[in-house]
């Protein structure tokens, strides 16, 4: 049996990188080879998704070992951002706003925005059901684009094409894309993350990890964590509607029994509440899983340290010994505001542009024809 676990990880840039570890390695073994690669200091806000025998995306817990969650090979896994920070200013290093951005434009695709720009201008609406409305997609299309092309030096108005987040958008963002890249001659591409993500940032759906689930009625519905708390919609991405909001303030404890994810809520004086709200989720694993997200964001945004694993031969222990592990966001801002003040500078990291990848795709049908 090998000593060690080879692992494959695919970066938000596209490119993978290997680590092997010991076959007993915690996850935080792996995180600390991958943050280190990438040269991150700003690192609490990634993480490390894989896919469970159950096609199950979960993320890597740090405290736990590697192969008691992935149990057995390939150990393929994705790097990827965990938690949003409420405000881009919160970022201190272009490494991290670097790989904020990419996420930005994966969500994106991911959220089939461009389907529902079709829908949108054809019927005239300035909103629709996008999170943001035609004119702001436009204006993020021309801060990515400037950051990959750099400025403008060509008259071919196709050239946009082969943009994966610009396939199949209808010719008025095209146009309108064109045009703000023109007006964006000058920025670079770190300016540019910074105004991707200061516009993402104002995003309905932004920084949001979503779970299915049904309410007590049993309609499908959507949960959305953040570091507001705990958001509730209906519909199908990105059709969404918002039907309720439960901030962190309000909620006094999360727990899970079975498939039930249960918030217990905080009395307000003089109004009338239910004190728990119980959510049915698809499954035990889905469940949990979404009791974690609920645990690390509240554990991340709202407390000054990160709350203590409790002791394995404590008699009296109940339920799941995960804990949020990271620093937390306040700890990353004194140490950023820190660095700041004794200047120190960003470590050196390579940015792989879309571009390159966009030639290397045209030259290879030449070359085919």
């Amino acid at each position: 049996m090998a000593e060690v676990l080879a692992c494959q990880i695919v970066i938000l840039d596209g490119t993978t990188i290997s680590q092997d570890v010991n076959k007993r390695a915690v996850g935080q073994v792996l995180l600390n080879l991958v943050y280190k690669h990438l040269g991150l200091d700003e690192r609490d806000y990634f993480g490390l998704l894989y896919t469970d025998d159950k096609s199950n995306p979960r993320w890597l817990d740090a405290l736990k070992p590697i192969r008691k969650q992935i149990k057995r090979g390939p150990y393929n896994l994705r790097f990827r951002v965990k938690l949003y920070p409420i405000q881009p200013t919160y970022l201190f290093e272009e490494s991290t706003r670097y790989f904020m951005a990419l996420q930005i434009r994966e969500n994106i695709l991911q959220q089939r925005w461009v389907a529902c720009l079709h829908a949108c201008l054809c019927q005239n609406v300035d909103f629709c059901s996008l999170p943001c409305s035609p004119d702001s997609y436009a204006l993020l299309a021309g801060y990515i684009v400037q950051g990959e092309f750099g400025d403008l030096e060509t008259n071919d108005p196709n050239y946009l094409e082969e943009v994966p987040f610009l396939e199949s958008a209808p010719q008025e963002i095209f146009t309108q894309v064109m045009e703000l890249h023109k007006r964006n001659k000058g920025l670079s591409p770190a300016e540019c993350d910074r105004k991707i993500l200061d516009l993402a940032g104002r995003f309905t759906l932004y920084g949001l990890d979503f779970h299915d689930a049904l309410d007590h009625s049993g309609i499908p519905i959507l949960l959305g964590v953040n570091g507001f708390g705990i958001t509730v919609f209906c519909g199908e991405m990105p059709h969404l509607i918002k039907l309720n909001h439960f901030p962190w303030v309000r909620v006094s404890s999360v727990n899970y029994k079975n498939k039930q994810l249960i918030l217990e809520m905080l009395p307000i004086v003089g109004q009338h509440f239910e004190d728990s709200i119980i959510f049915l989720m698809p499954s035990k694993i889905a469940c949990k899983e979404a009791w974690k997200s609920c645990i690390e964001h509240h554990a991340f945004f709202r407390s000054i340290r990160p709350p203590k694993r409790p002791s394995r031969n404590n008699l009296f222990r109940r339920g799941s010994t995960f804990r949020y592990s990271g620093r937390t966001q306040l700890r990353l801002l004194q140490e950023g505001a820190t660095n700041t003040l004794e200047r120190k500078p960003s470590r050196r990291f390579e940015r792989i542009s879309s571009r390159n990848r966009f030639s290397s795709r045209q030259s290879h049908a030449r070359q085919t024809l």
